[in-house]
C-alpha cells in the first residue's frame, strides 16, 4: 500500500511556490472609456428621485400668489416680444439654491446646466446670471409678501405659534474691502476724477455718433457712472456718520471734537455700509440683520437690516413689523441685553401694554433711582418662571440664526441695504419653507 502509485505527485513540503509561475501574463482589467457615444432616452422628470427637495419645494411654490411678479411682465399673448421666464422657476431656483448654500447668481446659473436638481427645476428652460440676479434684487416686495405668507402656512396647519418670540441679530460682513472707507477730502478728490472721466467718455462717443458703440467702450462708460454714483452717496452717507458719532458722544456724556468729525469715513463701494464689531472681536464693514423668531416651531416671522452697530432701539421696529404684518401682538417678546435701552424699553411699555419684555436688566449703581418700568423688569427677570422662559431664547434665535449661517449667510455678495434686505427676506423664507417641508 505505501509503494500505490498517485495520479499526481503532490507539491514537496520542501520546494516553495514562486508568485511569478501564478500569473504568466500581463492583468485583464477594465479601464474607463470616455470617448464612447451612448444614447440615453429619459426624460428631466426620470432623473430626479420622487422623494427629493427640488420637488418638495416646487410643489410649495405652484400654491404661492406671484401675481406681484407678472405684473411686471411686459410680454403678453398675441403681442410682440420674447415670452418671459415663469417667476416660479426663479423662486423655486434661489429658495433650493439658498438651503444648499448657492448664494452667487452665477453659481447658480452654473448647476443650472450641470445637476440634475436645478435642471429639473428649469424643465429645459434656459436662465443665465443677470435674470436670476435681477429677479433677487428687484422681487423685495414679492418675497415680503411671501414672508408673511409663509407664516400665516405654518400657523394654520399649528407648527408655530406667535405667542412668544425671541429677537436677535447677526452681523453679516458687506460686499466692501476696509480700503474702500475715504474720508471727505479724498471723496470730493475722486469725484472729480470720477466726473471728468464721464465727461471724456461722453464727449468721445458724440464725436463719432455714427460709429457703432463696442462692448468695452460701453462698460467703461457704465463703470465711471457708476463709481460717480457712489461717490456722491458715500459723501451724503458722511453726514448720518457725523451724527451717529455725535449721538455716541451725548451718550456717553462727552463732548465731540470737530478733528473726530472731520475723520468718519465712508465706502466708496458700498456707502451703505459700516464698520462693526463682529463675533471673532474684529472690526469689518457689515450690516446687522435683525430676525424675530417663535419659539414653537422656530420660523422666521419678521426681518430688518440695520446700518448700526448696536442692536439698541431695534426692538420697537420689530414689534412694529409683526403687528403690521400679522395684525397681531405677542404676549412675551425675548431678547437679550444688548437690546437693553432704557427710554426704548420705557417708550415700548407705554405703547405695548400687552406684549411683555424678556431680557436681562442692566446693573445700576442707582437702583433706587430707575424708573418704574425698569424696577419691574429687574423684578420679573429675578423669578423663576421668567429664569425658565429665557433659556429657551438661545435655542430659538441663536438656531435660526446658524442656520442661516449654514445656508451660507456669511458675507453678502450684493451692495446697499435695498438688495441686503431682499437677500435676508430670501433667507427667512427659504427656512420657513424647510420647517413646512419637515414637518
Amino acid at each position: 500500500m505505501k509503494d500505490q502509485l498517485l495520479l499526481f505527485n503532490p507539491p514537496s513540503n520542501t520546494e516553495k511556490s514562486n508568485p511569478t509561475d501564478l500569473c504568466m501574463g500581463k492583468p485583464r482589467l477594465k479601464r474607463a472609456i470616455r470617448n464612447q457615444i451612448e444614447m440615453k432616452v429619459c426624460s428631466l422628470d426620470d432623473l430626479l428621485p420622487n422623494q427629493h427637495l427640488a420637488r418638495d419645494i416646487w410643489k410649495y411654490v405652484e400654491t404661492l400668489d406671484l401675481s406681484c411678479a407678472l405684473k411686471e411682465i411686459q410680454s403678453v399673448e398675441g403681442g410682440a416680444g420674447r415670452s418671459a421666464i415663469d417667476p416660479k422657476i426663479y423662486l423655486t431656483l434661489w429658495i433650493y439654491g439658498t438651503i444648499k448654500g448657492v448664494g452667487s447668481a452665477r453659481l447658480l446659473a452654473e448647476n443650472c446646466s450641470m445637476h440634475n436638481a436645478y435642471r429639473w427645476i428649469c424643465g429645459g428652460v434656459r436662465v443665465n446670471y443677470h435674470s436670476l440676479s435681477d429677479f433677487r434684487v428687484s422681487q423685495g416686495e414679492l418675497f415680503d409678501q411671501l414672508l408673511t405668507e409663509s407664516v400665516a402656512i405654518l400657523t394654520k396647519a399649528n407648527i408655530i405659534s406667535l405667542e412668544v418670540i425671541s429677537q436677535d441679530g447677526m452681523r453679516v460682513r458687506a460686499s466692501a474691502g476696509a480700503s474702500s472707507f475715504k474720508r471727505e477730502e479724498t471723496l470730493q478728490f475722486n469725484l472729480q476724477l470720477a466726473e471728468m472721466l464721464v465727461k471724456d467718455l461722453k464727449e468721445e462717443a458724440q464725436k463719432t455718433p455714427e460709429a457703432c458703440k463696442t462692448r468695452i467702450e460701453a462698460a467703461q462708460l457704465k463703470a465711471a457712472e457708476e463709481k460717480e454714483k457712489n461717490i456722491k452717496r458715500a459723501l451724503a452717507e458722511l453726514e448720518d456718520v457725523r451724527k451717529s458719532k455725535i449721538r455716541a458722544g451725548k451718550k456717553e456724556q462727552r463732548h465731540v471734537k470737530e478733528e473726530d468729525l472731520k475723520k468718519a469715513r465712508a465706502s466708496t463701494t458700498d456707502p451703505d455700509a459700516r464698520v462693526m464689531k463682529m463675533a471673532d472681536q474684529g472690526f469689518r464693514p457689515a450690516y446687522n440683520v435683525q430676525y424675530a423668531t417663535t419659539n414653537k416651531g422656530k420660523a422666521i416671522i419678521g426681518v430688518d437690516v440695520s446700518k448700526s452697530g448696536s442692536d439698541q432701539k431695534q426692538t420697537l421696529k420689530m414689534v412694529r413689523q409683526v403687528e403690521e404684518r400679522y395684525n397681531f401682538i405677542p404676549n412675551k417678546w425675548l431678547q437679550d441685553g444688548g437690546y437693553n435701552n432704557h427710554s426704548e424699553y420705557e417708550n415700548f411699555v407705554k405703547i405695548y401694554k400687552n406684549c411683555t419684555i424678556y431680557m436681562p436688566a442692566k446693573e445700576s449703581t442707582k437702583i433706587e433711582d430707575e424708573s418704574e418700568p425698569l424696577k419691574k423688569l429687574r423684578e420679573r427677570m429675578a423669578t423663576d418662571e421668567a429664569k425658565k422662559l429665557y433659556k429657551e431664547r438661545s435655542s430659538t434665535a441663536e438656531y435660526a440664526n446658524a442656520q442661516a449661517r449654514n445656508h451660507g449667510l456669511y458675507q453678502f455678495l450684493v451692495r446697499g441695504i435695498n438688495k441686503v434686505r431682499n437677500v435676508a427676506l430670501l433667507f427667512a423664507l427659504a427656512h420657513n419653507v424647510e420647517i413646512f417641508i419637515r414637518s
